[in-house]
């Protein structure tokens, strides 16, 4: 009865007496009908507009995947604290061309059959608000991934809505050669608008405002909301956790974790360079190098280097890792490492410090406004920096003393990420 229910009732309208607020989620849907765990952006975006929802019943999550408008709240309201389940219940809520084949058993046919007549009546019967005066439309993810959201903004702008967008980084216009695919024209399309815009870092605000002088558009407010270090769902300095299965037999000797998909940008093939010819130098001294993350992009020769890794060998690939397994990884870590290129953030390494973990750093970009002096930084185009890095970390004396300091430092939940991004969202009067 509830799948009747949830197929009958009306998506979308206005909650209340204030005016609407709109979050875009179209991307983490897609992503969520690929993958059965989220990315970094996709972390990022769930966390702010989870809390965004319950906080007020005027915001409207939605969803124009395959040009259909969808109302997210009800998926949200009825998911914990719990951002793997709300990924699953997301997947099984879109049964369009893409769903990963694991969905069509016995036990999803009639979720799957239910989802699959709501898709029909919206995609006849719903259609998008007019995003007129009044209206708030909040974009915090990957835009640049859907034309579709791209013209929503441009519609919102043209129609006097307050259009407020949220920029990770601005790579795809400064750093092109980082990216699978050209995103350049629409990011150009994006700020040309006039909108509200948040950066995470000073650094990243300073980016936004040289990238849209360049391109003449009219002056318009830029916000710099620094994002969070917490690990959703895990306290802080969390230990004493039992590893997952697939994890055992990591359980038993001291490493050295790296987060983060494989991906050119990450700098993995150096980094591996390095942990070889630290391995030379160290022998057993030297602890396991795990590489946690999902396959990425213009990384085949790192890729190629890890699917050839010995068993039992240095150097331990963990792929697509869960939430859990990554609690446990960073939990049961020595450090962490962060070779990045470029950072918009850099969730590692406020992750690394949630957990109470020392980080071994990248110095570029904004990881060091994330990190503060609280890490260990080194150029990541230098194996030497690198490897003086790691040999300074795996002193204990060392680690003792910055774990210390870690401890006693103020650290940033996503909801206090979320309360300034709905005071900019949702301005209170008074």
């Amino acid at each position: 009865m509830a799948l009747v229910r949830r197929f009958l009732e009306p998506i979308g309208g206005k909650r209340g007496a204030s005016s609407p607020i709109y979050i875009d989620l179209t991307d983490i849907v897609e992503h969520a009908l690929w993958h059965a765990t989220g990315a970094g952006i996709q972390r990022v975006q769930l966390e702010v507009a989870i809390n965004l929802v319950r906080a007020d019943p005027n915001v409207t999550p939605f969803s124009l995947c395959r040009n259909t408008w969808r109302d997210l709240r009800a998926v949200i309201d009825e998911t914990e604290n719990d951002n793997e389940q709300l990924h699953d219940r997301l997947r099984g809520y879109f049964p369009y061309p893409g769903a990963r084949p694991s969905l069509f058993r016995p036990r999803y046919t009639a979720r799957l059959a239910m989802a699959r007549l709501g898709a029909l009546r919206d995609r006849f019967v719903l259609r998008p608000p007019p995003l007129s005066a009044g209206d708030t439309l909040f974009i915090g993810g990957q835009f640049w991934m859907s034309k579709t959201i791209v013209k929503l903004c441009q519609r919102a702008a043209a129609g006097g809505a307050n259009l407020i967008v949220l920029f990770h980084d601005l790579i795809p216009l400064t750093h092109p050669q980082f990216t699978g695919h050209d995103f350049a024209e629409q990011y150009r399309r994006v700020l040309r608008l006039p909108a509200h815009f948040i950066a995470t870092t000073s650094f990243g605000a300073n980016e936004l405002g040289a990238a849209r002088k360049h391109l003449g558009a009219a002056p318009a407010p830029v916000s710099v909301v620094p994002l969070a270090h917490e690990f959703p769902g895990a306290p802080r300095k969390e230990t004493r956790l039992r590893p997952p299965k697939e994890l055992a037999e990591l359980a038993d000797a001291p490493f050295v974790l790296c987060v983060g998909t494989v991906e050119v940008r990450k700098n993995h093939l150096l980094l591996l360079s390095v942990w070889e010819e630290l391995e030379a130098e160290l022998g057993a001294r030297l602890p396991k190098l795990v590489i946690a993350g999902r396959r990425g992009w213009k990384a085949e020769a790192a890729l190629r280097k890890l699917d050839a890794l010995p068993r039992c060998g240095r150097i331990v690939f963990v792929e697509a890792p869960s939430d859990a397994a990554l609690r446990w990884l960073y939990s049961a870590s020595l450090f962490t490492i962060l070779p990045s290129l470029f950072e918009g953030w850099g969730l590692p390494v406020g992750e690394s410090l949630w957990f109470g973990k020392a980080c071994a750093a990248s110095n570029t970009s904004s990881i060091p406004t994330v990190g503060g002096d609280l890490c260990v930084y080194f150029d990541p185009r230098d194996p030497a920096a690198i490897k003086a890095a790691v040999r300074r970390l795996l002193d204990s004396d060392v680690r003792r003393s910055l774990e210390a300091k870690i401890g006693a430092a103020k650290l940033r939940t996503w909801a206090e990420v979320a309360a300034d991004i709905g005071r900019i969202v949702a301005p209170r009067a008074g």
